[in-house]
Formats: C-alpha cells, structure tokens, sequence
C-alpha cells in the first residue's frame, strides 16, 4: 500500500498542475494553438520538435499542457497496475475487465503515437463507451468493501483519464465549442477527486484519524453540502470562463455603475444569466464554508480545525481574485491564480467530505459488482 499511496501523492500533485496548466491555456487564449489532435501540426505529439513550440506562447501552453496530461496518464496506469497487483487474487476484477481496460489502453496509445484521421462517429462512440464505463465503475467503488475501495477507484481513473483526454482533444477538433470545454474542465475535477480519494484510503495515517472519533449527522450534512455547492460553483465558473461571460458586468460587487442587479432588458442575455449565476453561488458558497469553519471548531481532531480555517481564508482570497479579473479586465496572473485557488477549495472540501463522511460498512462486494469480480481466483 505504501507504493500505492506514494504514487497517489504524486498524481495528485500533477493533476493539480495539469489543471492550473489547463486553465492558464484558456486564460491565454491558446486552446486552438495546433488546430489537431492527438496529433501537434500534424506531428506525433511525443516526438514534436521542442524547437517548434518552446518559444511561440500560445504552442508552448497548449503542447506543454498535451504532454503533461501524457505524463498524468501514465502515472494513472501505473497506480491501476500497482491497485490490482496489491490486490489478493479471488478479489481482483474478473479477466474480462482487464481486456476491457487493454483495448481502451490501446486505443489511447494508438491515438498519443500519431493517430491523424478517424473515421466519422469513431470518437463520439468510444467517448460514450468511456462515459458508461466511468460511471459503472465509480458506482461500484462506492459500493465496494473499504478493502477494495482504493482498487475499483483506480480503475475508474484510469477510465477517467482516458475520457478526460477525449474530451479535451473532441474539444480542438470542433473548434472548442462551449459545452465540450466546461465538460473538460469539470471531468478533470471529477479525476482529481478520485485521485484524492486513492490517496486517503491509501493512508494509514489518515485512517487512524478519520477513525478516532464519530461525527454527528448535522455535520456530515453540512460537509456534504459545503463541497456539493462548491462542486456546482466550480461549474458555474468553467462555464463562464469558456463562454466569455465574465465581461457580462465588469463592476463589483454591483452589476452596473447604476444598479446592484442586471436589468430586465440584460436577463435576455445568456452570458449575464451565467455570470449572475457565478457570483451569486460565490456568495452562497462563501457563506457554508464560514458555517463550516465554525461548526469545525468544535472537532476533537486538529487538522480537521486547522483544514476549516484554511478553506474560508481560501475562500475569501477567491472573492478577491473574481472581483480582480473584473478590474484588471481579465488579466492572465489573476485570472490563472483564480483557477488555482478554486481548484485549492474543491480539493480542500473534498477532503473534509472524504473525511468525515460515514457510510455503513458492508462484509462483501455489492450483488451489481458480482460479474465484475471473480470469486474463487482466476
């Protein structure tokens, strides 16, 4: 398990990068720098020449954001590989779920080695397989003894890479069109949580923590809700990053020099909807988080206190930044640190909810993942 938890760590740490990285491309405005994919100007993107984007801002963001998001991928396989190799033979997914989990990896590979055209539809298609895949395989990781937790959970992240990387490449294929670009944004959180649940179940450290003493309801609700809402917020914001929303209102807190709220004539528009939207839910979200800094004072577990503490100052510097973009009139450092610091928030209330969220424990594989796992070894 130390090798496990140790190469979690290290995923973790990269795909908070990656996600910086991403998020400092659209800030740049460099998402259509090479308009293919997997291939850069046609070359294959593990052997483009540096010469070709070191020095050209907009290549050197977009490739170096592609070959960071290789390197992400492979340390994923790597932590699926260790997961499952940890895990005692009768427990292990059945073969057919590694052959499932080959064929996927072969595409991929296929696609990172130099894969120029594909035929109409092949893309959406197997985007959808991964889709379908991802959920099953992440409702099963729910559901899975805590002993195996930590392995269903690395098989849906390797899915989950894999997805993440069609969608960012379906994305410059079609000109980045609003909807594929938040869905990237939004799948990449969705991986880092899974990332962060490997981690911590990994742990032994933190399990003895989590272990030592019992939450009451009313608090795991309002963790809950706390990282719910500040899930939603972060889509809000994908959104109006992609959709060029923020300049719906360039004032703040109020929406124009005249007034606090949009006019009835400005509801029309569907980029002051998704703006409104944002900046409401920031304040929403600003709100739980001092509820739940205060309700964490009272935990008999230090760093659950000192977490609390940290996530509302977070909070408080992001209001900041958002109202920054404002008058810096989107400008690249704070509109790059905004990501980061949102990024810093949903990880941070994720592992509160990880933490202190408790569910009933259950003696053995749930009945939807019996055809998943073999009983009686191979």
């Amino acid at each position: 398990m130390r090798a496990i938890h140790r190469v979690a760590i290290v995923l973790c740490v990269l795909t908070f990068g990656l996600i910086v990285w991403g998020g400092h491309v659209n800030t740049t405005r460099s998402g259509m720098a090479f308009p293919d994919w997997p291939t850069s100007n046609l070359a294959p993107m593990v052997t483009y020449a540096p010469s070709e984007w070191l020095w050209a801002k907009d290549k050197f963001w977009e490739h170096g954001h592609r070959l960071l998001a290789g390197i992400v991928g492979m340390v994923t396989t790597l932590l699926l590989v260790l997961s499952i190799r940890a895990t005692p033979r009768s427990q292990r997914p059945h073969r057919s779920i590694g052959l499932l989990v080959a064929v996927v990896f072969g595409t991929v590979a296929t696609a990172i080695l130099g894969l120029n055209h594909m035929p109409s539809g092949i893309m959406e298609s197997f985007m959808v397989v991964l889709a379908v895949l991802l959920v099953t395989f992440l409702t099963i990781a729910i559901r899975a003894p805590y002993e195996l937790r930590a392995m269903w959970l690395s098989v849906a992240a390797f899915v989950g890479v894999c997805l993440q990387g069609s969608f960012g490449g379906y994305t410059v294929r079609n000109n980045l069109p609003d909807w594929t670009s938040t869905t990237h944004g939004v799948l990449a959180e969705i991986f880092f949580m899974m990332a962060i649940g490997i981690a911590l179940l990994t742990s032994p450290t933190w399990e003895r923590v989590r272990a030592s003493w019992s939450p009451s309801q009313s608090l795991q609700r309002l963790v809950s809700a706390t990282w719910a809402i500040t899930l939603l917020q972060f889509f809000f914001g994908a959104l109006t990053r992609h959709m060029d929303a923020w300049g719906a209102s360039i004032t703040w807190p109020h929406w124009t020099d005249d007034a606090f709220f949009p006019s009835q004539e400005m509801w029309q528009q569907t980029q002051v909807v998704v703006h409104f939207l944002h900046r409401s839910t920031a304040y929403v979200v600003a709100l739980f988080i001092l509820a739940q800094a205060i309700s964490l004072r009272h935990v008999p577990v230090r760093l659950f206190k000192n977490l609390g503490v940290v996530v509302a100052a977070l909070v408080v510097v992001q209001i900041a930044l958002g109202a920054g973009i404002l008058w810096t009139f989107r400008g690249e450092l704070v509109t790059t640190l905004h990501v980061m610091v949102g990024v810093a928030l949903l990880v941070s209330n994720s592992i509160l909810m990880f933490s202190i969220r408790r569910r009933t424990a259950t003696a053995h594989a749930p009945a939807s993942a019996g055809t998943f796992v073999e009983q009686g070894g191979h």
